[in-house]
């Protein structure tokens, strides 16, 4: 951590099992306790924010694709009935009566 950060300090209540994780975690990197949840807190959040902005940029793309298809403004009831009929084409196609 860079010195000239500003800290502050929180309390954390966790379950039992993951604190003992964390102990041992850091018992085995040789860091402390405190450290290491800083550590996890960051990167933690670092991998929220690339979930989720791949989640967006996946978002987008189908958005874009439903709009070309000119599908973007179809009804829920439209989209499961869509659905529904593309269920039993393809299982007509492979289970022929």
């Amino acid at each position: 951590m860079n010195s000239t950060e500003q800290v502050v300090q929180v309390t954390v209540k966790l379950p039992k099992e993951i604190y003992d994780r964390v102990v041992h975690a850091a018992a085995g990197e040789q860091q402390s306790l405190e450290d290491l949840l800083s550590i996890l807190v960051a990167e933690g959040l670092d991998t929220h924010a690339s979930v989720r902005e791949l989640f967006e940029r996946v978002s987008a793309q189908y958005r874009a694709r439903l709009a070309r298809e000119g599908k973007l403004d179809q009804s829920a009831d439209e989209v499961l009935q869509e659905l529904r009929t593309a269920r039993e084409q393809i299982a007509s196609e492979l289970y022929p009566s």
